[in-house]
């Protein structure tokens, strides 16, 4: 059977608390279990605005209708409006992913500064961000988390050498095409790297797709032509305006023959086919519909 790799991204305190639970039942309708990030500290969403000269920002902000999809309360939060928590203040619907047998891990502390700022900052910098959301993470679930994700699939490799020290099970913080060991001041590192492999829908519409059938439609292919394919979705969309659209996403994957599953599920089945993951190098790569870069590995 065909497996499709689900990883659930969770960036803001709305996300959390309104697309979460939606997803947890589209979810249960259809026997699918996900990779959850959690975002744990400041939604500062609203300073996604200080990226309006960024090439790209503007573009995207209007082929997703932002205002629309995230809610003005999310828009302004961190500027005009202050800062709501997001995991740490919301521990009833975090243990409600657990409960219902999803794997989960820490997304971010900050996700909108790590975002932005990342590679403005010092190395201590982002240690103490891994730290903040690692701890975060450990007094709300009550175990360390075993898997992160960088947000917006930027990281560094002065993030992930101290991030290799957390013992664990792997992480999913690039783009790429199948799991692979990152190196690092070359030496491969313990953890594996189970990259986001398929566009995600707000990269997608308006740009390559004019509506979200199309983009599924268009993501059930491209899935079955991939190894180890690994979709990333969103709670603020696939748990909001555009649940309906995700559901009938699975329901057509079922039908294809493709399981949906946790990426600890997928690096399995990959590492069972043949354990000797391949050693990437990481650099900077720029991906369509997005503003800004990712990391990605390089190729051999």
């Amino acid at each position: 059977m065909k497996l499709l790799g689900l990883r659930i991204d969770v960036d803001t305190h709305d996300g959390l608390k309104v697309g979460v639970p939606s997803l947890l039942e589209t979810l249960a309708r259809h026997g699918v279990k996900g990779t959850f990030y959690l975002s744990m500290g400041p939604d500062n969403s609203g300073r996604a605005i200080f990226n309006v000269l960024r090439p790209g920002f503007l573009a995207k902000m209007r082929r997703t209708g932002a205002g629309r999809l995230y809610g003005w309360r999310t828009v302004l939060s961190g500027t005009l409006l202050p800062a709501r928590m997001i995991a740490v203040t919301l521990p009833g619907v975090a243990r409600r992913v657990i409960a219902e047998g999803h794997e989960a891990g820490v997304h971010a502390w900050d996700h909108r500064t790590w975002q932005d700022r990342l590679l403005k900052k010092t190395p201590e910098w982002a240690t103490r961000q891994l730290d903040l959301g690692r701890a975060a993470f450990e007094r709300l679930l009550g175990t360390p988390p075993r898997t992160f994700a960088a947000p917006a699939w930027l990281s560094s490799e002065a993030a992930l050498a101290p991030q290799d020290t957390f013992a664990l099970d792997f992480a999913s913080d690039c783009r790429g095409e199948a799991p692979f060991l990152p190196v690092v001041a070359c030496r491969a590192l313990s953890t594996p790297q189970v990259p986001a492999t398929l566009p995600t829908l707000d990269e997608a519409l308006g740009d390559t797709h004019e509506n979200a059938a199309a983009y599924y439609a268009g993501t059930l292919e491209e899935a079955c032509k991939q190894p180890w394919p690994v979709l990333t979705i969103h709670a603020e969309t696939e748990g909001g305006p555009y649940a309906a659209d995700f559901g009938l996403f699975l329901g057509q994957a079922a039908a294809r023959g493709i399981h949906v599953a946790p990426l600890g599920e997928l690096l399995t089945a990959c590492l069972a086919a043949d354990p000797r993951l391949p050693k990437r190098s990481m650099a900077y790569a720029r991906v369509s519909g997005r503003h800004g870069v990712v990391f990605a590995p390089t190729h051999p």
